[in-house]
């Protein structure tokens, strides 16, 4: 997958301020770790996926979708963003063919 996510989160956006990311923005941080985990879980729970790329992790200018903000300083726990990456086999269960 060469790009997906972009969820628009940007706490300190003032009123009337352009800023941009895919879809309406999440209400809440936790509203977005919900978005964050589903989209991911939708990648990493197809057999035939073998990377992706989410877009973006710093914010830039006029977009404001990434997980870290602009001066790299995290948006988020990133202990949950990486949680929501990961999936756990039990031993003797290796990664379905495909």
């Amino acid at each position: 997958m060469s790009e997906f996510g972009g969820i628009l989160w940007n706490p300190n956006r003032k009123p009337g301020e352009n800023a941009w990311g895919y879809g309406e923005g999440p209400k809440t941080t936790e509203e977005f770790y919900g978005r964050f985990a589903g989209l991911c879980g939708a990648l990493l729970d197809h057999p035939h996926m073998f990377g992706y790329c989410y877009t973006q992790l710093t914010d830039v200018f006029q977009e404001k979708n990434g997980i870290y903000f602009f001066d790299r300083t995290p948006k988020f726990d990133m202990e949950k963003i990486r949680s929501a990456q990961v999936r756990r086999r039990p031993a003797g269960h290796p990664r379905p063919a495909g």
